[in-house]
C-alpha cells in the first residue's frame, strides 16, 4: 500500500472533531475555515470541540471531506518532511496546480488533482 493511501485510510478512521482540531492547531482557524469553505472563521473551533459539548457543532458532509482530504496531505508531506513544509506546500502556488494553491483546490473539491499533487511531491516526482 502507498503512503497516500495508508495517510488517507488513517484520516478516515479520525473523528471529525479530531481533524478539525488538528488542523485548527497547525492552520489556525482562518485558513481551516477557507479550506473548508467556510463563511465564519469560528466554526472551526466548534467542529474541533468533542461532541456531547454545549459548543459542539457537526460539519456539512461536503465539509468534512474537504477537511479530512486537507488533513491527509498535510499528514502526507509532515510524516515526509516537517510540520512547516506541510504549511507552506498547502498555501503556495503549485505548478502542478496550474499556479493554484492546493488550499484552495481543496476548496474547490479538486480533491484527487490534490492527492496526484501531493504523492509527487513527497515522492519526488516530477512527471
Amino acid at each position: 500500500m502507498d503512503v497516500l493511501t495508508r495517510t488517507c485510510d488513517d484520516t478516515a478512521r479520525m473523528d471529525t472533531h479530531q481533524v478539525a482540531g488538528y488542523l485548527l492547531e497547525r492552520l489556525g482557524r482562518t485558513l481551516t475555515a477557507y479550506i473548508a469553505n467556510s463563511r465564519s472563521r469560528a466554526m472551526p473551533a466548534r467542529w474541533a470541540t468533542p461532541p456531547g459539548e454545549p459548543t459542539h457543532a457537526t460539519p456539512s458532509d461536503d465539509k468534512v471531506t474537504r477537511l479530512k482530504a486537507a488533513h491527509a496531505v498535510y499528514r502526507l508531506i509532515e510524516d515526509e518532511e516537517n510540520d512547516q513544509v506541510a504549511r507552506g506546500w498547502l498555501i503556495s502556488a503549485n505548478p502542478r496546480l496550474g499556479g493554484h494553491t492546493p488550499a484552495e483546490f481543496i476548496r474547490d473539491n479538486k480533491i484527487p488533482d490534490v492527492y496526484r499533487a501531493a504523492a509527487a511531491f513527497v515522492e519526488d516526482s516530477y512527471a
